[in-house]
């Protein structure tokens, strides 16, 4: 039996189950492979690894002052010294919602277990998982493409190291997703703006893990605005007055919405005296909810000041206008005090075969669309760019390649779409060879991917590019 044959028969057997038997099928086996990847042996090291010292400390003050407390000198959580915290506010450069959920983690499994650590952000990982098969789902009708993009998101590196980390990208790539589903389920069924609500709910809480959130507000915006727009009658006037009222119905639904969403997550801080910069105004305004707002806006100016403004020196920083290239993919972790000539390794690198593809895939999509004037996968162009170009305008400050693992998900799909045209122009053996290739190269990437003790030589295989290293 040919390959041909045999994705002609799996097809079929699936086409004949229920809808729910679909799911079951296809996204049942697919989730099952994200969880294996990014549970097993999620405690394995036993260091906080890149920021975590920052996220996790962060997340258990948070859990038990309500805000971020700074820690004594020399406590080393690590080793289980999880109580060297005062009760002192500590600044802090991002908003509380992806440390609360961190900190859940740890209050259910301990703080001093690295799994509790990074068990958060792992089911965050699988979740996208899911959400990036639904909207491969909703963009191609087809079940099987659909687990086919949840495949490539599974064992795609950025996405994997991301899940077992405690950092706050992998939590944020979650709720933007969950939020763009939102919005297709709006384009598809507007009613009285229903989903529009919700997704002013998932993007407040986008932007209260980190700002950049704001990006797909904006983007997200955007794309309703002009595709609503698109949809009105053939005239110039029925367009724009169609964006008009898709303008009004957006910013009505979604902002009001989002920015509730928002200021909840702050609440700990608000409800607590003891946060950084908690008092301010507190010697002239005597109301205590004009007076916490009044300072959770100069709090504010403070965080952009210092974000705006981050410009240090890192080793490992990558210019935006370079991560389609991934020309300076982040390393979390490198030990070798697991033995002689042994290494603990962990890089944020995606799949090299899977990257470049995806990237590839979304520039023959974009001049396909631009020829033919169909924009069905237009969302998938969307997603990228509006999660990538606004980084592109303070390239200036310092950025890391681990960024991109908010729009990761849609290179997937992408690089999905162009399988499936290359399939339907009968090269058959070329698109198997690319899915097979691919799961290979992760077979390689995996062991620097989940921080396994590996001899150095075979750590130094995986320095594909000098500016890797």
């Amino acid at each position: 039996m040919t390959v041909v044959d045999r994705v002609q028969a799996l097809e079929a057997r699936v086409s004949a189950m229920t809808g729910r038997g679909q799911a079951l099928a296809v996204f049942g086996p697919v989730l099952l492979l994200a969880a294996i990847v990014r549970l097993v042996n999620l405690g394995g090291l036993r260091s906080l690894i890149f920021d975590e010292i920052y996220y996790v400390r962060d997340a258990w003050t948070l859990w038990n002052l309500g805000y971020e407390g700074t820690w004594v000198d020399g406590a080393d959580f690590a080793t289980g010294n999880t109580s060297g915290f005062t009760t002192v506010g500590d600044f802090v450069a991002h908003p509380p919602l992806g440390k609360w959920l961190i900190g859940a983690g740890m209050a259910l499994f301990g703080p001093d277990n690295a799994f509790g650590w990074r068990f958060t952000t792992a089911v965050a990982g699988i979740v996208v998982v899911l959400l990036t098969m639904l909207i491969a789902r909703r963009l191609f009708s087809s079940i099987l493409l659909a687990g086919l993009a949840g495949v490539f998101v599974a064992i795609d590196g950025i996405a994997i190291a991301m899940s077992r980390t405690a950092l706050l990208d992998g939590i944020l790539t979650m709720f933007v997703l969950a939020a763009f589903l939102a919005l297709l389920r709006h384009l598809d069924n507007p009613g009285w703006g229903q989903w529009l609500v919700v997704t002013g709910i998932l993007l407040g809480a986008a932007t209260a893990v980190k700002w950049n959130g704001v990006y797909a507000i904006a983007g997200f915006g955007l794309w309703v605005v002009v595709a609503e727009a698109m949809r009105a009658r053939p005239s110039f006037g029925d367009r724009i007055g169609a964006g008009l009222v898709s303008t009004v119905r957006s910013a009505v639904f979604v902002l009001p919405v989002a920015l509730a969403t928002y200021i909840a997550a702050w609440s700990g801080w608000l409800t607590r005296s003891g946060g950084y910069a908690r008092a301010h105004g507190a010697e002239t305004d005597s109301n205590p909810v004009t007076q916490g707002l009044g300072a959770l806006w100069q709090y504010h100016k403070e965080i952009y000041g210092y974000g705006i403004g981050l410009t240090a020196d890192h080793g490992y920083e990558a210019n935006p206008f370079q991560w389609l290239f991934m020309i300076r993919p982040t390393a979390f972790w490198y030990e070798t005090t697991c033995g002689d000539g042994c290494a603990e390794y962990v890089t944020s690198v995606a799949n090299p075969v899977l990257w470049y593809f995806g990237v590839f895939a979304l520039g023959v999509l974009l001049v396909r669309m631009l020829k033919t004037r169909d924009w069905t996968f237009m969302p998938l162009v969307v997603g990228v760019l509006a999660l990538w170009v606004p980084w592109l305008f303070i390239s200036h400050r310092t950025m890391f390649q681990f960024y991109t693992v908010t729009f990761e998900p849609f290179l997937m799909i992408a690089a999905v779409w162009f399988i499936r045209d290359i399939w339907r122009n009968g090269g058959h053996r070329f698109a198997v060879s690319v899915v097979a290739i691919a799961l290979a190269v992760s077979a390689f990437f995996l062991p620097v991917w989940l921080g396994l003790p590996i001899p150095v030589w075979f750590a130094a295989l995986h320095y594909w590019l000098p500016s890797w290293i």
